[in-house]
């Protein structure tokens, strides 16, 4: 059975105040004179709280535009020295939390900057007595590339014994930073399935490079994958965290695995029209997040074993698609589909990344461009909002799956490269239960 997509809604009328040319560049502009040098200087601005929205204000300004003068790194070396504190101020720790996050971006996606950082880093593991900055800190370098095979198997240990028994953020770091690279169990068996008989299924891949968009498609309620004419209907969407951190930590990545589609949302009215753009947002849920929905309905919050029952049977033990599972658990949540209003300048992107998705903090962002007289140009959540009312029989209910594919999967334009997958799709076993 195929399903016949209908034509595209017309793109919104109406134009967006904040998506004019003249107010994005004043934004901007705002955004460029708060990064400027003589605003990181800490006795001007001490870390109090007359002071703490100066700061993360200032800290958020700088993971977009990543200036690269020295006060940026004096200053964060300054913060991150307040990490050994035994009894720091709920000021100095949300301060020194967001320090952490852009010194990851920094040594992360730009090398050159680690001779600034990587000593401070480099103390925060060793003297720091919080785990989760060490965390941060730690996953920082070791990601970075910073540290030889070495000196991450002397830290980890050197870590482990500092934190014999380390709460679930810093014990899941230490697995993840030891864990190699496993095998991907077969593809096919992937997409035969649906975590729920009677539910729409989404699939989204991705590379381990998140600036790269991902290939997003939908499976209907009667198992039965979304197609427009003879072609399988997909959408590119980001799934980058604006400072790059790990799929554990809040603003990371989106995390693998699965998530419950649980409706959409309404539009997001003022100033949040810029993060969200002029679209509904589809509302996503992690198992065991904290005030969502049932994740099974009818079911009791899962255990890591009911949870990997909903997944095929050759990818249960893969790890990485217990991310979602996890982090739930450790407390991530309100991970949504949606467009954005904000210019895709206002994003410094790494060298050679021209696309014009925008990242976001753990959400999955679709593509919104807007003329300079803020009239719509491209409105990709439209499509995607009607393609899921129709998938889902009108219910909005189902899952969402996120899987990163190696370089070895070849992942070419539009999806021709799923095809081979799809052809010997009759033959698999395609339901979590009898």
């Amino acid at each position: 059975m195929l399903i016949w997509a209908t034509t595209a809604p017309p793109l919104q009328g109406q134009p967006q105040p904040l998506a004019t040319q003249a107010a994005r560049q004043e934004q901007l502009a705002r955004e460029r004179q708060r990064v400027q040098p003589q605003h990181y200087d800490r006795r001007r601005y001490p870390l109090t709280p007359d002071w703490e929205t100066h700061w993360r204000r200032l800290l958020w300004a700088t993971a977009l535009q990543q200036p690269q003068h020295p006060d940026v790194f004096q200053a964060l070396r300054d913060i991150l020295g307040r990490s050994r504190a035994q009894h720091p101020t709920p000021t100095e720790t949300k301060i020194i939390t967001q320090a952490l996050q852009v010194s990851n971006l920094y040594i992360r996606q730009y090398p050159a900057t680690r001779p600034q950082l990587q000593a401070s880093l480099t103390q925060v593991v060793q003297t720091s007595p919080h785990p989760r900055w060490v965390a941060l800190a730690l996953n920082a370098l070791v990601r970075s590339g910073s540290l030889t095979p070495a000196q991450t198997s002397q830290w980890l240990a050197q870590t482990r014994q500092r934190f014999p028994q380390p709460p679930d953020l810093l014990a899941i770091v230490l697995q993840e930073l030891a864990q190699t690279p496993l095998p991907l169990p077969p593809l096919s068996e992937l997409l035969a399935w649906q975590a729920q008989p009677g539910e729409m299924q989404l699939y989204v891949f991705c590379r381990t490079n998140r600036w790269q968009p991902c290939t997003f498609i939908v499976k209907d309620y009667q198992g039965e994958f979304y197609r427009e004419g003879e072609q399988l209907w997909s959408r590119q969407l980001l799934l980058q965290s604006v400072y790059g951190l790990d799929w554990a930590f809040t603003y990371g990545q989106t995390p693998q695995g699965l998530q419950r589609v649980a409706g959409f949302t309404a539009t997001r009215p003022g100033e949040l029209f810029r993060a969200y753009g002029q679209f509904p947002l589809v509302k996503l849920f992690l198992p065991l997040e904290a005030g969502a929905p049932e994740f099974f309905p009818g079911e009791p919050a899962p255990t890591l074993a009911a949870y990997q029952e909903r997944l095929p049977p050759s990818w249960r033990d893969y790890a990485p698609l217990h991310q979602s599972y996890y982090a739930g658990r450790l407390g991530r949540g309100l991970l949504r589909i949606h467009g954005t209003g904000d210019a895709p300048e206002l994003f410094t992107r790494p060298a050679g990344v021209e696309h014009q998705w925008n990242p976001a903090l753990g959400c999955l962002t679709a593509l919104e461009l807007y003329t300079p007289q803020g009239e719509l140009h491209r409105g990709d959540m439209g499509d995607i909002l009607r393609v899921l009312d129709q998938a889902s029989g009108g219910t909005r209910l189902g899952y969402l799956l996120v899987v990163e594919l190696p370089d070895s999967v070849p992942m070419t334009a539009g999806t021709g490269w799923l095809d081979a997958y799809l052809e010997g799709l009759a033959g698999l076993p395609g339901r979590a239960r009898p």
